[in-house]
């Protein structure tokens, strides 16, 4: 039997000649693994900074965010990619990549579609190389849909509504869009005005979408949706959303707006599947129940125009009275001049 000392000297060896080699060669090979992600991360390009991401929303359509833009709109902008053709429509193209974030290092559009990888869609750019077409349809002409409209005219048609050519003219969209009261450049392009309900048929003389464009004036004049019939998707632009303010400007008409609304409630239930028809806004809402939102919303403006809801807040803009009214759970909040609330009341023998 060992004695007291000669166990320790044993223990003591063998931490000397078994469990220390063995400690060593552990931190040796953490070091090497650490050397080996270093020298990976020098050798491997780091991801540009985007102003944009996206996301899927369906086997073909993803939403593209403006994140951090310095007008706080970030706009919802839509892809929705036809394979068979080699084309993208795009709904709007947002405030052009004018970040807060100075490090930003894609501001285009056109170039974050081309260049940067989605994980949605399996880890490569929407469109690779570009090699896909585009054609553009905007939701209005406001700033934060059109700001980016540039980098498409130069080779891809751009297309508006046709309900009142003279609001998106040249003259009238740097006032229209409120470039010019922002001291923005307005951007130049040439669009195709599109009459109401028109099936859009931009790619070629032989190949037709099943998306159709409607005009749906009230937030503006110039306001469209597009219902997609495959999908049974619908755009609205600006026309509402949840959990932010529905803005009207000068500009928009309340009663146009209900009969909008009614419109694009006739259209979801006369489709195939109006429980599972979804709606998709410019900002903050998308992939919701359409027909739910758009009942929820208009019986809002109607508690509105009945003097049903009291005025939250009042404010002057440019000479104008704004006034906001918010529901208790705040999901819906309008933000307009009060002259069209009184004009709306006054239309519709409230």
């Amino acid at each position: 039997m060992l004695t007291v000392a000669e166990f320790f000297v044993w223990l003591v060896a063998g931490i000397y000649f078994y469990v220390l080699p063995l400690i060593d060669r552990a931190i040796a090979e953490a070091d090497a693994r650490d050397d080996l992600e270093a020298q990976r991360a020098l050798t491997v390009p780091k991801a540009p900074r985007s102003a944009f991401t996206a996301r899927r929303l369906t086997p073909t359509t993803f939403l593209i965010v403006e994140v951090n833009d310095i007008f706080n709109e970030h706009p919802f902008i839509y892809a929705k990619i036809f394979a068979e053709a080699k084309e993208i429509l795009l709904v709007d193209t947002g405030c052009g990549g004018m970040s807060r974030d100075p490090t930003v290092e894609i501001t285009s559009l056109r170039e974050f579609l081309e260049t940067v990888d989605v994980p949605d869609n399996g880890g490569r750019p929407l469109n690779v190389g570009g090699q896909m077409g585009y054609a553009v349809v905007l939701s209005h002409c406001h700033y934060d849909h059109i700001l980016g409209v540039e980098q498409f005219a130069v080779d891809s048609p751009i297309y508006e509504s046709a309900h009142l050519p003279s609001f998106v003219s040249s003259q009238n969209l740097p006032k229209n869009s409120h470039c010019k009261a922002l001291g923005v450049r307005t951007p130049s392009f040439e669009p195709t005005l599109v009459p109401h309900r028109s099936r859009l048929v931009f790619f070629a003389p032989d190949f037709s979408t099943n998306v159709v464009l409607l005009h749906t004036p009230g937030h503006t004049p110039d306001e469209v949706a597009l219902w997609d019939t495959d999908e049974n998707m619908l755009y609205v632009g600006d026309t509402l959303y949840e959990f932010e303010p529905i803005i009207f400007p000068a500009e928009g008409d309340i009663v146009d707006w209900l009969g909008s609304i009614d419109m694009l409630m006739d259209v979801v239930l006369g489709s195939t599947s109006p429980e599972r028809a979804l709606i998709n806004c410019g900002h903050r809402t998308t992939m919701r129940p359409a027909k739910e939102v758009l009942q929820s919303t208009k019986a809002f403006m109607m508690d509105v125009l009945a003097g049903k809801m009291k005025v939250h807040r009042r404010e002057t803009r440019r000479g104008i009275e704004y006034v906001e009214y918010v529901q208790p759970d705040q999901r819906y909040r309008l933000t307009c001049p009060e002259v069209l609330i009184l004009g709306a009341r006054e239309r519709l023998d409230l």
